[in-house]
């Protein structure tokens, strides 16, 4: 009987230890930088920095109460141009807000998730506009430095929208970032412009064993890009963790993350 107490009670402790240490993980956030090197990058691009943040879920298992110390850690980062990869909450409108504070100087663009959709579309894009964010549906931005350019081109959300990856590259002559809230969408969609492609989505699995992700499980099917940078010969992958969790207000060896990624030649 007493083996069984004290089994109970390690049980128990365990168990505490885990949930308190998930929780902490929420509010860790991590500075994930890398540096994307391409030869068809124009010259004029060279040094200039994205922070790409996605899947903020405010006031849903992430709290907008939080929000500063989000913008506070972009801001540190000095962007020359922020990303974000959709999924901002049920608060999304405060958040976007908040977001409107990050400093870019090139501009800030993003793309809508499959919750954006849930939570109104049409009302989504009007906080985005009105944060000083461009939305990106199935449609390209050009930014341009003197006689250079690159564009940047986001999809609609794959699950309730219509992506068309065609039509976001249409007109597109320039080296491209390209967006999509579902990394699914970039296993079967290509184009020779299209160098850096950013998703999220995936939360990094969000509650994994010890970082060996179940991230291909989440969404019901397996994933080709999980998490992380993917390096292929013609384009660069990357697939953020994001912020916000899902219904499980958890995260277990899978970090919140703000991605900074520099542009060279």
């Amino acid at each position: 009987m007493k083996k069984i107490v004290i089994a109970i009670i390690c049980a128990a402790a365990a168990a505490a230890a885990f949930l308190g240490y998930a929780r902490f993980e929420v509010f860790w956030f991590e500075t994930a930088k890398t540096t994307v090197r391409r030869n068809d990058l124009p010259a004029a691009f060279a040094g200039k920095k994205i922070a790409f943040v996605s899947d903020l879920h405010c006031g849903e298992g992430f709290p907008f109460e939080r929000m500063g110390e989000v913008v506070d850690l972009i801001n540190s980062q000095n962007p020359d141009i922020l990303l974000l990869g959709g999924d901002y909450g049920n608060d999304m409108k405060r958040c976007l807000d908040k977001i409107a504070m990050v400093k870019a100087s090139m501009g800030k663009f993003g793309i809508l998730g499959n919750h954006d959709i849930e939570n109104g579309k049409e009302r989504v894009i009007q906080a985005m506009i009105k944060a000083g964010i461009t939305p990106l549906v199935n449609e390209n931005r050009r930014i341009a430095i003197g006689s250079e350019a690159i564009a940047v081109a986001g999809t609609d959300e794959t699950w309730y929208g219509i992506p068309d990856g065609a039509k976001a590259m249409e007109g597109v002559t320039e080296f491209t970032i390209y967006l999509t809230h579902d990394p699914a969408y970039l296993e079967k969609y290509k184009n020779d412009r299209a160098k850096l492609l950013l998703a999220g989505h995936t939360h990094g699995g969000q509650m994994t064993l010890f970082g060996l992700s179940f991230a291909s499980f989440v969404h019901g099917y397996p994933y080709k890009y999980e998490k992380g940078i993917f390096e292929e010969p013609d384009r660069t992958v990357i697939v953020t963790n994001g912020i916000g969790t899902g219904i499980v207000p958890l995260r277990f060896f899978a970090r919140p993350q703000i991605n900074v990624i520099a542009l060279e030649r």
